[in-house]
């Protein structure tokens, strides 16, 4: 899938649902999206994920959290993972995109965390 259908299709799942305590969520579940959230890393199981909870992507298949940043070992960054979409899983990590203010695509990614309720 491509970047850009990608964040099309999150920005269409964008919605409005109350976010569950990291305590609601299952170990399976936790599990799943620490997975997901690592993805493309080259050392996985280094990573580090906290403040994990249901966003407000509309389909309910949604997770924020903040995962480190494997350049930055002791720096996090804001992720959002969907457990389901019509490809599969797929995790956006802010740091993968730079800085709003010089990069559109970036400035986008941005705007769909604040949306998720990945960010403020």
């Amino acid at each position: 899938m491509s970047l850009i259908r990608a964040i099309a299709l999150l920005a269409v799942l964008a919605g409005l649902a109350v976010p569950a305590l990291a305590d609601d969520i299952d170990q399976a579940t936790l599990d799943q999206v620490r997975a997901i959230a690592v993805t493309g890393y080259a050392k996985p199981a280094d990573a580090k994920i906290r403040n994990v909870h249901k966003s407000l992507a509309r389909n309910g298949k949604g997770y924020c959290g903040e995962i480190t940043v494997e350049s930055a070992p002791d720096t996090y960054t804001a992720f959002h993972v969907l457990l389901e979409t019509a490809n599969g899983p797929s995790v956006l990590r802010l740091a993968d995109f730079g800085d709003p203010a010089t990069s559109d695509q970036a400035a986008t990614v941005y705007q769909m965390m604040q949306n998720f309720g990945c960010i403020k």
